[in-house]
């Protein structure tokens, strides 16, 4: 609701009123002449305003129908039939209104007048108490009412000034007010404070015209005395200058209460000409700005095309680079490619970001200046539109997207493939130090020399035989680990699978050595079960020969015919027992069918053997089945060296030298000499050269080796070149190892607590028996230890397993010698058994030796340890170089000892 139209609808309200009350007012004193004369100049008054208001109106009306060709010689009359209040609602509205309907009629004029009341109602113009009938019937008060409401709403009410203050809203009344006042401020004599007496003396006229235009009024010589020639001139300069329709005459104004709607409506019209003026002045500089708007908008037009076909280049060949899917085949290649993608999201994208979004603004910004100037818009041509780069930069940040996924899984892939790979090689070289540790184990042949300890070394061979075939499942996912490495194109697959044929080589030697030992065992029992009853029938002859020495030949003829019955059964006895030495003499014509080897062809084989070691040494072969060259001594009765060396793998010299060995063969030949003792007997010689060549080792094995160390028959190491050589040349070091662990010290000293007991990651680096401490491997190469700390001493040390610790899993406990406890956390079991096993390598041993001296095998191993040289007891005497004796123990014997 318009707040004008309402005030001025009001005032004619109060006046009509006004106007009933008096007539229907039963006055006191009604036929009072002052009463009279009150009601007659109201009277007088009302009318001569509504006079000047219906001059101004119709002016007014006809300065706005002059526009259509139209005029009104009447206000109240020439309004009634409607169409020219229609047409005058068209020309200030600017809209259509509906056609008239034709006709004279009372119905017609009503009807027409409605139309414009009733669009009038739809601008939101609030006419209360008015109606079509009014205006039909020529209603003075309402015609002008209805004058003066249009005037306010498409007239005064847009009226708006703008100040430096503009948080007050005004009406359209006190807004033209306060223009008047603002382009009269300064002028001598002008104090416009209302649109009444303000403007009686015709300077305010003046003021505003000179304001505008000082060259049509010369204000100095203006007098305020002087009304009606200051009005005068104001009114004619305004209609003759400036083309305003003169509403008003100086009589009209130039009196003590000057009509104020009929002053506003003129003054208005003041306004809305210089603001027009002002509007105009401003519409001519830009006009003649729009030659340089043309020129550069051809330059910005240019200068967007050129950028356009840059940005766009540079995103296909971009798109290109990012849907390249060769990435690197390494962690670090990947790594780099990684960087240098994030280089180029946060070096070079950012700037070609920007300039897109210049692009637009540029664009627009032309459009803008060509929509501002008139011109026709400026349209990329097809390819460079803003939606073309939008969608081809969309494709770009799909493309990168895609790139960044790319480079994540496959950074994601090569991190799975070096921890393999890590997985790889720390197995590989636990499977390859188990490997290596057992073929050295099952090349030593420390059998035992009697029935007993063969059995149970068959027995402990069987248990090894066990450990191993089940270790096969260790060997087999190292395999499996290559094979999956293999797979998956680890850049060093060269090298994992070198490194897995070297451990299945070592499995396959293993197995190779483990069969020849079984082979050597076998034989080794059968030797031992041959020598036992081989004892059996000495032991029989000790007790034959006693009995055949006897003296005795009977005192009387019953005695001899009972010695000569008793004859009769020994010889009896004999012959059965004949019968079991040909069985033994068979069974070891197996041992004694090796053909004795000549010296010098011996020593050429040795000669060969050493050549092969030194160019299997310099370039490591698969290795050949076990090989073993025996040289025997110049004394080879009845081949036995061929026999032991068979039996008995390694280098031995047979000696004759002993007298109580001479002494035994002696004995033996005497009773093969016998006549009571069958011919086939005479296998006792092989019993015999079997016993003298076993004291014999017996004897020069002690004398060089000293008592209490192993001979060369009892224990055999297998040299260096039976077992096959590492990759690199050398076997790694068990006491030297180096990783990330999560490190918590409990013990500071014996019975004080550590004061910080949190857990820590830290690199630890274990070597020459020493435990250090590090940050990370780089700090580790640089020497800088984590937080200055001192590498600990393993000096009688002591590492296990922590079992008592369950917050968490694969925790060891390493206490120092002075009191200070550490835990540890491994990753898994095999890496928490591999740093046990290393730093009890590393602990230095009690007699000073080295850490890297030869320790008993861990249990880790699950192989049984090597039992002791058996060559080191014995009863019999023997003298070595120096003449000392050695009481052994003897192992077995041919004879029974004499009771």
């Amino acid at each position: 609701m318009n707040f004008d139209s309402l005030e001025i609808q009001q005032q004619y309200n109060d006046i009509n009123n006004r106007w009933d009350l008096a007539a229907e007012t039963d006055w006191d004193n009604e036929n009072s002449s002052a009463r009279l004369f009150e009601r007659s100049r109201i009277k007088a008054l009302a009318d001569e305003r509504e006079a000047v208001q219906k001059k101004t109106f119709t002016k007014w009306v006809n300065s706005h129908l002059g526009r259509v060709t139209c005029r009104i010689g009447d206000l109240y009359t020439d309004l009634r039939d409607g169409r020219m209040l229609i047409r005058l609602l068209e020309v200030l509205s600017g809209e259509q209104l509906p056609k008239p309907t034709r006709g004279r009629m009372r119905i017609h004029c009503l009807e027409n007048v409605d139309k414009a009341l009733q669009f009038l109602k739809e601008q939101k113009v609030h006419l209360e108490n008015m109606g079509s009938h009014d205006i039909v019937d020529g209603n003075h008060r309402l015609t002008l009412g209805l004058i003066w409401t249009i005037i306010l709403r498409f007239q005064i009410q847009d009226i708006s000034v703008e100040t430096e203050d503009n948080k007050e809203k005004k009406s359209a009344k006190d807004a033209l007010l306060l223009w008047c006042q603002m382009k009269t401020a300064g002028y001598p004599s002008v104090n416009i404070h209302n649109f009444t007496t303000s403007w009686r003396d015709g300077l305010a006229f003046s003021a505003i015209v000179h304001k505008h235009r000082p060259d049509l009024i010369e204000f100095d010589n203006l007098k305020r005395s002087n009304a009606h020639y200051n009005l005068q001139n104001a009114f004619n300069v305004a209609e003759k200058e400036l083309g305003l329709t003169k509403l008003l005459d100086p009589e009209d104004v130039n009196v003590d209460q000057p009509d104020e709607k009929s002053i506003i409506t003129y003054v208005a019209t003041y306004y809305h000409y210089f603001s027009k003026m002002k509007a105009l002045a401003v519409e001519g500089k830009r006009i003649g700005k729009v030659l340089d708007y043309a020129i550069e908008a051809d330059q910005l037009i240019e200068k967007y095309e050129t950028l356009a076909s840059e940005l766009l280049h540079w995103i296909e060949q971009t798109i290109v680079t990012l849907n390249d899917r060769q990435l690197a085949n390494s962690l670090s290649a990947v790594q780099n490619q990684l960087q240098a993608f994030n280089s180029y999201r946060t070096v070079e994208k950012p700037p070609k970001f920007t300039e897109k979004g210049n692009l637009e603004v540029l664009l627009f910004t032309i459009q803008s200046k060509m929509r501002a100037n008139n011109q026709k818009v400026y349209m990329p041509k097809e390819g460079k539109l803003i939606s073309d780069i939008n969608k081809a930069w969309e494709r770009l940040e799909k493309a990168e997207h895609e790139r960044e996924l790319a480079l994540r899984n496959e950074l994601i892939r090569q991190e799975k493939l070096e921890m393999l790979a890590a997985r790889f090689d720390r197995k590989a070289a636990m499977r390859e130090t188990w490997l290596s540790e057992n073929q050295r184990l099952v090349s030593q042949d420390n059998f035992g020399t009697d029935l007993g300890a063969v059995e149970a070394a068959t027995r402990k061979h069987e248990a090894i035989e066990t450990d191993i075939g089940a270790y096969w499942e260790r060997v087999a996912a190292v395999e499996a680990v290559a094979k999956e490495l293999e797979a998956e194109a680890y850049h060093d697959v060269r090298r994992i699978l070198a490194r897995r044929d070297n451990v299945l080589r070592l499995w396959e030697y293993l197995k190779e050595l483990l069969a020849a030992r079984r082979e050597r065992l076998n034989a080794h029992l059968d030797l031992q079960r041959l020598f036992q009853e081989m004892r059996q029938n000495m032991d029989w002859m000790a007790d034959m020969k006693g009995r055949l020495h006897s003296q005795d030949s009977g005192k009387h003829l019953h005695d001899v015919l009972d010695l000569l019955q008793k004859h009769t059964l020994v010889e009896a006895d004999i012959s059965a027992q004949a019968e079991r030495i040909k069985a033994v003499q068979g069974a070891a014509k197996r041992f004694m069918s090796y053909e004795q080897v000549p010296i010098f062809q011996l020593e050429e084989q040795e000669i060969q053997r050493r050549r092969e070691e030194e160019e299997r040494a310099r370039r490591p072969p698969t290795p050949p089945p076990p090989e073993y060259v025996v040289p025997l001594s110049d004394c080879n009765l009845f081949n036995i060296g061929g026999l032991c060396s068979a039996v008995f793998p390694g280098k031995h010299t047979v000696s004759f030298r002993q007298s109580s060995s001479w002494l035994f063969v002696c004995g033996c030949e005497w009773l093969l000499s016998c006549s009571l003792l069958p011919s086939n007997c005479v296998s006792l010689h092989f019993f015999t050269i079997i016993l003298l060549w076993f004291e014999t080792q017996s004897s020069e094995s002690e004398s060089v080796n000293g008592p209490g160390r192993d001979s060369g028959l009892a224990s055999s190491r297998l040299e260096p070149s039976a077992t096959l050589p590492s990759r690199g040349g050398a076997e790694s070091d068990p006491e030297t190892m180096e990783g990330m662990l999560c490190r918590k010290q409990e013990m500071e000293s014996h019975s004080k607590k550590a004061a910080s007991r949190s857990w820590q990651n830290v690199y630890c680096v274990l070597r020459k028996g020493s435990l250090g401490f590090y940050k990370d491997s780089k700090s580790a190469s640089s020497g800088i230890p984590y937080h200055g700390e001192v590498p600990i001493s393993l000096g009688e040390a002591v590492c296990e397993i922590a079992h008592d610790y369950k917050k968490r899993k694969h925790v060891f406990k390493l206490r120092l010698g002075d009191g200070k406890e550490f835990l540890f956390q491994a990753k898994d079991e095999v890496e928490m058994s591999s740093w046990i096993h290393s730093i009890l390598s590393a602990i230095p041993t009690e007699s000073g030796d080295s850490p890297g001296g030869p320790r008993p095998l861990s249990r880790a191993m699950t192989m049984p340890p090597i039992s002791p040289s058996s060559g080191d007891a014995g009863g019999v005497t023997m003298r070595n170089k120096e003449g000392k004796e050695k009481d052994r123990e003897k192992r077995f014997s041919f004879f029974g000892k004499k009771k």
